[in-house]
């Protein structure tokens, strides 16, 4: 167990939220890190100085996302394209090229996923298959793939490297509006909060974190449909009780917290970035 309590300090500095919340200097890998929620949240770390490396199953958009964010820095985005539907030998491809570029890995940010809508009776098989295989067992395989970089990566437990798993607000609720059924995708975002707990357990001697972060409803590919119109828009800002969805400092912002040292005594939590939505009920929101 690593044991790192520090002396007492008669000074403020350490805790300034440059030093709290700083990144600076720290490799992180961002699964699904070229669009949407992954961009965000790749983007949060490069603004703060991280080098990012970002996966995505399509290689032009993680090179199209690297070059933007490299120029913007003042960090560094590399593009490591991979699809993480085809197995764990990719995956530990993935994890073989990372070690040949870096020593370390402070952050692991496991955010690819996929969703399948459709009704009840034409709900298919391969939708389980696919929810479970991406957003379940990629998850896991990527994390066991990155430990060896991860625990060279930790600093002891006031600085330990990160993983940061993005589940879903639709891993905890349920309800009936008439939006499309989409049962493997919350019973697949459900595994993540559980599997979230028994890798932070595992990895207690090795001072890394596991953390999950719920959304609720954010801009991306995924969710297009539920933003299709500025009537839609209304109607789904209206089901959030803070007034609206999530935007790219909500998401950014609760990375770079989780990716920091700020967050070094949470572990094995999933923080609902969900404007309320879960543990609010009014009858304005319903």
């Amino acid at each position: 167990m690593h044991l790192r309590l520090g002396k007492d300090r008669t000074d403020l500095a350490h805790l300034a939220g440059s030093a709290l919340f700083s990144v600076q200097g720290k490799v992180a890998l961002v699964t699904g890190g070229a669009t949407g929620i992954g961009l965000m949240i790749s983007k949060g770390l490069v603004a703060n100085g991280c080098t990012v490396y970002i996966s995505s199953r399509k290689a032009d958009n993680c090179e199209r996302a690297a070059q933007e964010l490299t120029a913007a820095g003042p960090g560094r985005a590399f593009a490591l394209p991979c699809d993480l539907s085809k197995g764990d030998a990719t995956v530990r491809q993935l994890a073989a090229t990372l070690a040949e570029r870096e020593d370390k890995l402070h952050i692991l940010v496991n955010n690819s996923g996929v969703t399948w809508g459709d009704t009840l009776e034409a709900y298919p098989e391969a939708a389980w298959d696919r929810c479970f295989t991406v957003n379940v067992k990629a998850l896991f395989e990527v994390t066991r793939a990155c430990l060896p970089l991860l625990k060279k990566g930790s600093g002891g437990n006031r600085d330990p490297a990160k993983v940061i798993n993005i589940g879903s607000v639709a891993g905890v609720t349920a309800s009936y509006d008439g939006a499309t059924f989409a049962p493997a995708y919350a019973a697949s975002k459900a595994a993540v909060d559980q599997l979230t707990r028994h890798l932070a357990a595992q990895f207690l001697d090795d001072a890394i974190t596991v953390n999950c972060i719920g959304p609720a409803l954010f801009p991306s590919g995924m969710t297009k449909y539920a933003l299709g119109s500025e009537e839609i828009r209304e109607m789904a800002a209206h089901h959030h009780p803070v007034g609206r969805y999530g935007c790219e400092e909500d998401m950014a912002g609760t990375a770079l917290f989780l990716a920091s040292p700020a967050s070094s005594f949470i572990n094995g939590s999933t923080l609902y970035l969900d404007g309320g939505s879960v543990h609010i009920r009014g009858s304005a929101h319903l």
